[in-house]
C-alpha cells in the first residue's frame, strides 16, 4: 500500500493502477488524496524542474487565502525566482515593475525586506554581468530545488499531508540507521550477546533526528521503558519528564533530585555573580571589552564574571593579577591522583588566559565528618600529596590554604599569577575565519560514572551489552591521565601561535564554555562545532543510555578538561603538530569561526573521533 502511495506522489499514476489491478488493492482504502490533486501537484513540480514557474503562480493565486492562514512565503518565493529570470533574459523595464510589486508585497506584510534588498543590488548589477556580482548566489541550481521542496511542502500541507511518503521515511531512516544497528551487531557478537536480537526493542536508540519523530509515546529515559496507564509519564518542576517508576526509585526520603539538572544551572550561576561586576572602563564591569588594559592612578578590579580568571591590574605598572579558584567533591578511587586532578583543574582556569607561570597556589581542603581515623590519616595526606606534586610540574608551589571538616570531602584550591600584559591573552579577539580547537578528548564524565557501575548491577545491566568491562576500566584510566594532565604547555603554545581567545572545558561541558566564550567577543561572531574527540566507547555508551550525560550534545560535565582555543586558520595545524610533538598527545581543529550573534552550536550530526582511534597493547593511549 505505501509502494502505492509512493508512486501516485511521483505522478506515476499508471504504475499504480496497474500494481494495485494485480495485487487486487482498493485503492480508496490506501490514503485520503485525490488523484486529481496528485497530477495537478506533478504537473506542477515538472513545469518548475523545466524552470516555467507559471502554473506554480497560478496554482498559489488561486490558494492564496489558506496559504496566508499559514504565512506562507511560496507566492513570494515564486515571483522571485521569476524576477531573476526576468533579469537572465535582460528584460529590465519589466523586471524593474516586477520588483516594484514585490516591494509592495514585503510593506504590506512587514516580511522579506532584506530580500527586497538584495533583489535590487542584483537589478543594479545585472546590467553589466550577474553572475560577477556579489549577488551571483541568485543564479545558483540548487536554490530551483529548494523551490521546488517548498512547492510540494506547501502543496501536501494544504490537504494536511507531509511532504515525504511513508515509504520515504522508511527507506531514509533505514539508510541512516544501518551504520548504528552494524555496529551494535558487532558489539554484541564481541561480547557475545546476541540472543539480545530476538527481543522486541533494540538494546540501545538509534538517533534518527528530531524531523523524524512522528509519535507521542514516552519511553523512560532512567528506566528506558515505555510509560503505561499504570505508569504514566511524571513532569518534574525543572520541566524534564520521566516515568512514574523512575520517580519512585529516586526518591529518597520524600527528596528527589533531578538526573539531568546540574546542581545550580549556568545562568542562575551569573544572575548570582553579577553582584561582584565592578563598574570599570577598563574591564567588563560595564559591557566593555579588556582594550588598554593599564592600571589608573586608583585601579579597579576587572571582574571576568563567566570566565575562566580574574584580571586585576595591579598598583605597580604594567603588572596584572591573575587569580582563580575552584574546588569540586573527589570522584575517582584514588587519592593521589584526585589530589592531582584538583590542582590541574585549578590551573587550568589561569592558564586559559595565557598566564604560563603561575607564582602562588592555595590549597582548600575539606575532610568528612564521617570518615574514622584510619580512613582520614590514609586518604588526606595523599590527596595533598598529589596535589603538591602537581604544582611543582607546573614550576609553582603551595604556599598556604584552608582546611575544614563537614560531612562532604572537597577538595581544590587558588591559583595566582602576577604577569606583564604581553604574557595574557585577552579571551575576546575570535575573528571570522579563525578554527576551533580542543587540546584533550570529551568524555571524562562518562568514563568515570561507567566505572563506578561496574559495582551497581541496575546500572551495569543497561551498558554491558555495549561494552565490556575490561574497555570500561582503559577507559577510567585514560579519564584520569587526561584529567591529571597540565593544560601548561597548550598555554605555552597559544603565544606562539597567536591566539586570539580561549577557554578551558570543565563543569558546563563543550557547549557552554563555548557559548561563553562566545558572549564575550568583540566582533559579531558564533562557534560552529564539527568534531567532538572523545575518550574511545564513551560515545556509544552515552548513546546506549539514551545520551542521558548530554555527551553528543556538548553538555555533559567535564572535569580538569582540555583548552578550546581559538587560532587563526592558518596557525592550527602547526599548534596541533607542536603540542603532539611536545606531551605525546593529540589536539584537534573541531569547528570553525562564523558571522553570528556571540552564540555557540553544535551542528546537527557531528563527526566523532574516537580517541584513539584504535587500541594498542600495552599502550593506554
Amino acid at each position: 500500500m505505501i509502494i502505492c502511495e509512493d508512486l501516485y506522489r511521483q505522478g506515476r499514476m499508471s504504475i499504480a493502477e496497474k500494481l494495485i489491478e494485480e495485487t487486487k488493492l482498493n485503492d480508496n482504502e490506501l490514503f485520503n488524496i485525490e488523484k486529481n490533486f496528485l497530477e495537478e501537484i506533478n504537473m506542477i513540480l515538472e513545469n518548475i524542474r523545466e524552470k516555467n514557474l507559471l502554473p506554480a503562480i497560478d496554482w498559489c493565486i488561486k490558494h492564496r487565502n489558506e496559504l496566508n492562514k499559514t504565512s506562507s512565503l511560496l507566492e513570494f518565493h515564486l515571483h522571485k525566482m521569476r524576477f531573476i529570470q526576468l533579469l537572465q533574459m535582460e528584460n529590465f523595464d519589466e523586471a524593474k515593475n516586477y520588483l516594484i510589486h514585490l516591494r509592495q508585497y514585503s510593506i504590506l506584510n512587514g516580511q522579506c525586506e532584506q530580500d527586497i534588498n538584495h533583489l535590487m543590488g542584483a537589478l543594479v548589477f545585472a546590467r553589466r554581468d550577474l553572475s560577477q556580482s556579489p549577488y551571483k548566489y541568485l543564479l545558483e541550481p540548487h536554490l530551483w530545488l529548494q523551490l521546488s521542496e517548498l512547492f510540494m511542502q506547501q502543496a501536501f500541507q494544504q490537504v494536511g499531508l507531509a511532504q515525504d511518503s511513508p515509504l520515504y521515511v522508511v527507506m531514509k531512516i533505514g539508510f541512516q540507521s544501518l551504520p548504528a544497528l552494524m555496529s551494535i551487531v558487532n558489539a554484541m557478537q564481541n561480547t557475545q550477546v546476541c540472543h539480545i536480537l530476538t527481543k522486541d526493542e533494540l538494546p540501545i536508540e538509534v538517533d534518527v533526528g528530531q524531523e523524524h519523530r512522528y509519535h507521542s509515546v514516552f519511553a523512560c529515559p532512567i528506566l528506558r521503558q515505555q510509560t503505561t496507564d499504570q505508569n504514566p509519564p511524571m513532569k518534574l518542576v525543572c520541566g524534564h519528564v520521566i516515568s512514574k517508576d523512575a520517580l519512585n526509585k529516586l526518591s529518597i526520603q520524600n527528596k528527589l533530585k533531578c538526573p539531568y539538572c546540574p546542581l545550580v544551572p549556568r545562568d542562575v550561576l551569573h544572575r548570582l555573580l553579577e553582584g561582584l561586576q565592578t563598574a570599570d572602563k577598563n574591564g567588563y564591569g560595564d559591557g566593555q571589552h579588556h582594550q588598554g588594559l593599564l592600571p589608573e592612578s586608583k585601579p579597579t578590579p576587572v571582574v571576568g564574571i563567566g570566565l575562566d580568571s580574574c584580571v586585576i591590574p595591579i598598583r605597580h605598572g604594567g603588572l596584572f593579577l591573575v587569580q582563580s579558584t575552584a574546588f569540586f567533591y573527589p570522584l575517582v578511587d584514588d587519592p593521589f591522583v584526585m589530589g592531582k586532578i584538583a590542582c590541574a583543574n585549578v590551573l587550568s582556569d589561569v592558564y586559559a588566559m595565557g598566564a604560563v607561570e603561575v607564582d602562588n597556589m592555595l590549597m582548600l581542603l575539606s575532610t568528612s565528618n564521617k570518615m574514622t581515623d584510619k580512613e582520614r590519616d590514609t586518604i588526606m595526606p595523599l590527596i595533598l600529596q598529589g596535589f603538591k606534586e602537581c604544582a611543582e610540574e607546573a614550576g609553582t608551589s603551595v604556599q598556604g590554604g584552608q582546611t575544614v571538616i563537614n560531612p562532604w570531602l572537597i577538595v581544590g584550591g587558588v591559583a595566582t599569577a602576577v604577569c606583564t600584559q604581553n604574557e595574557i591573552i585577552i579571551p575576546e579577539n575570535a575573528i571570522v575565519g579563525d578554527v576551533l580547537v580542543l587540546t584533550k578528548p570529551l568524555g571524562t564524565q562518562v568514563a568515570v560514572n561507567a566505572h563506578q557501575w561496574l559495582e551497581n548491577p541496575d546500572r551495569w545491566n543497561r551498558i554491558k551489552s555495549v561494552i565490556s568491562e575490561d574497555d570500561v576500566r582503559k577507559a577510567y584510566q585514560r579519564a584520569m591521565n587526561s584529567m591529571a594532565r597540565l593544560n601548561k604547555i597548550g598555554a605555552s603554545l597559544m603565544h606562539k601561535y597567536n591566539a586570539h581567545a580561549c577557554t578551558d572545558v570543565t563543569g558546563f561541558g563543550l557547549l557552554g564554555h563555548a557559548q561563553n566564550l562566545a558572549k564575550h567577543q568583540k566582533h559579531d561572531v558564533s562557534f560552529v562545532i564539527h568534531n567532538l574527540p572523545i575518550i574511545a566507547k564513551m560515545a556509544t555508551i552515552s548513546k546506549a543510555c539514551g545520551n542521558a550525560f548530554g555527551l553528543l550534545q556538548g553538555t555533559s560535565a567535564e572535569t580538569s578538561g582540555g583548552l578550546l582555543v581559538v587560532l587563526p586558520r592558518e596557525q592550527a595545524a602547526a599548534y596541533c603538530k607542536d603540542i603532539q610533538a611536545q606531551e605525546g598527545y593529540q589536539a584537534w581543529i573541531i569547528g570553525v569561526v562564523e558571522k553570528g550573534g556571540r552564540t555557540a552550536k553544535i551542528i546537527d550530526k557531528p563527526r566523532i573521533i574516537e580517541v584513539p582511534a584504535k587500541d594498542t597493547e600495552g599502550e593506554l593511549w
